[in-house]
């Protein structure tokens, strides 16, 4: 229902009020009062790479830290700066002692679904590292409850949010190489050593490809249709799956996408977005070690670097700012659960493939 000016006016008054009266009780500025309350719910590396982020950026204040292993408790202490009694051992010893607006789940995928769960039901909305799930099911499985909750969970897939492929989905768009239908990304670096990933089958997939996978639905604006995949490892390699694939997309449109990759090589490291050639009908587009290059060889041969967009805010902070910014104006966010599911079965879809020996049609995903 529309408000009339009185009514926003009384609105906005009883807001001030309420900010003023809350700053008054409890010591705190109109400012920390307005932002949304955090729980990072893991404290490893990229746990405190997120503590670090959430530090950092004034739209959110981090309440709480959780972690099993006393040792993670004790360096966020020493290094961020978090008292005893914004640590714990569990999600749900936290949410006994402190009042949280959102969960920022950075635990292994194997525990995502706990930690959806656990959030949900306590109204929190979650901003969750990838992946959504440690399996094709487990997957659907919270995008249904995060549909059933009407609360945001927002996946982080923060790839798609850096300069790169942001000017590249803008350059597409407006029709700089007009009709694409090549695309060829790879990606070779010595890869997931003493993490998790060792362990688990299909990591480079699960836990890496995934980054690419969803930098193609958003730089191409379309979405996989089907996919064939060949998955191995090397002799020397140190994971216990595989973690060298080729993979072959076919996208709305017909545009053809191959994706080769190998995690345990030891040559010439590939820049973490990966080497990238978008093939048109005017030229290509390459990402060569982080930079944009469009090169045309006929009527006349032509290769140069081209500027990219700049941009307020990137990769994680450019993440959250957009989880706060969806949940503060009732809308759904980028990689949304639901959305997420579509660059998720790029993944499991390549799995299947993979263990099938043949081509998978994605369609196939969602109707099990």
């Amino acid at each position: 229902m529309r408000c009339s000016s009185l009514n926003c006016y009384r609105l906005v008054v009883n807001t001030v009020e309420r900010l003023k009266i809350l700053t008054r009780l409890r010591n705190f500025s109109v400012e920390e009062v307005l932002k949304m309350r955090c729980i990072v719910v893991g404290l490893g590396g990229r746990g405190k790479h997120w503590v670090h982020v959430c530090q950092e950026m004034d739209i959110v204040s981090l309440v709480a830290g959780v972690d099993p292993v006393p040792e993670r408790r004790e360096e966020a202490k020493e290094r961020f700066g978090l008292k005893d009694e914004q640590l714990f051992a569990s999600l749900e010893e936290a949410l006994k002692a402190v009042e949280a607006d959102f969960v920022l789940d950075v635990t292994p995928p194997s525990a995502r679904e706990k930690i959806a769960e656990t959030a949900l039901s306590h109204k929190l909305h979650v901003l969750a590292e990838k992946a959504m799930g440690e399996d094709w099911s487990m997957a659907k499985r919270i995008a249904a409850m995060v549909k059933s909750s009407g609360l945001t969970y927002m996946v982080a897939q923060n790839y798609r949010f850096g300069a790169l492929p942001r000017t590249t989905r803008r350059l597409l768009d407006e029709g700089f190489l007009g009709v694409i239908n090549t695309v060829v990304v790879g990606f070779h670096r010595p890869w997931g050593m003493g993490a998790h990933y060792v362990e688990i089958p299909y990591a480079l997939l699960i836990e890496m490809a995934v980054h690419h996978f969803d930098t193609l639905r958003y730089v191409l604006n379309r979405d996989a249709v089907r996919v064939w995949a060949h998955t191995w490892n090397a002799p020397w390699g140190w994971h216990k799956g595989d973690v060298g694939h080729t993979v072959v997309f076919e996208f709305q449109d017909g545009i053809m996408v191959t994706h080769h990759a190998l995690g345990c090589s030891v040559g010439k490291a590939d820049h973490w977005q990966g080497e990238w050639r978008i093939e048109g009908e005017k030229g290509s587009l390459t990402w060569e070690n982080g930079k944009l290059v469009y090169g045309r060889s006929l009527p006349e041969e032509t290769v140069k670097e081209l500027p990219l967009d700049p941009l307020p805010l990137v990769d994680t902070k450019a993440v959250l700012a957009e989880f706060v910014s969806a949940i503060k104006e009732n809308r759904e966010p980028e990689c949304s659960a639901q959305d997420n599911l579509k660059t998720l079965a790029m993944v499991f879809g390549a799995i299947e493939s993979a263990k099938r020996k043949q081509w998978v049609e994605l369609a196939e995903l969602f109707g099990q």
